[in-house]
């Protein structure tokens, strides 16, 4: 006789907690489709979302094109692995978009050509600096 095994409430609560990023300034819902910038709701197309979705998964790491290309625009087809149609003047033209949102909040998009994107959320300014006097 099989026995059933049920879901570990540990194993459940620590997944719902990686389905969100929030840093103190940007907060990411996955599931809910939801970003926020310093507490202020951004309204972003889908393919915008799931672009922000992947990098912010990937914190300070290059994520390459054909990887956005497949998260966004592969949600739903069952071949993940699937590149065949990547377009990437097409997924250009939507970092473009996604980056004149974001920069009014201090977040930006890096392109490493050739490689990938990778998305700071933090602005140059925070970083320490000296006072000489």
């Amino acid at each position: 006789m099989p026995v059933e095994s049920s879901p570990n409430p540990k194993t459940r609560a620590s997944s719902s907690r990686s389905d969100v990023y929030d840093d103190g300034y940007l907060r990411v819902e996955h599931d809910n489709y939801y970003i926020a910038c310093g507490g202020q709701a951004l309204d972003l197309p889908r393919k915008e979302f799931l672009i922000i979705s992947r990098l912010v998964r990937n914190p300070d790491r290059i994520v390459a094109g054909h990887e956005l290309w497949r998260h966004a625009w592969s949600a739903k087809s069952k071949d993940e692995n699937s590149t065949a149609d990547f377009n990437a003047e097409s997924l250009h033209v939507h970092i473009y978009r996604l980056r004149r949102k974001l920069e009014t909040h201090a977040l930006h998009i890096e392109t490493m050509i050739g490689v990938g994107y990778r998305l700071r959320t933090r602005p140059a300014s925070d970083t320490i600096q000296t006072d000489v006097t």
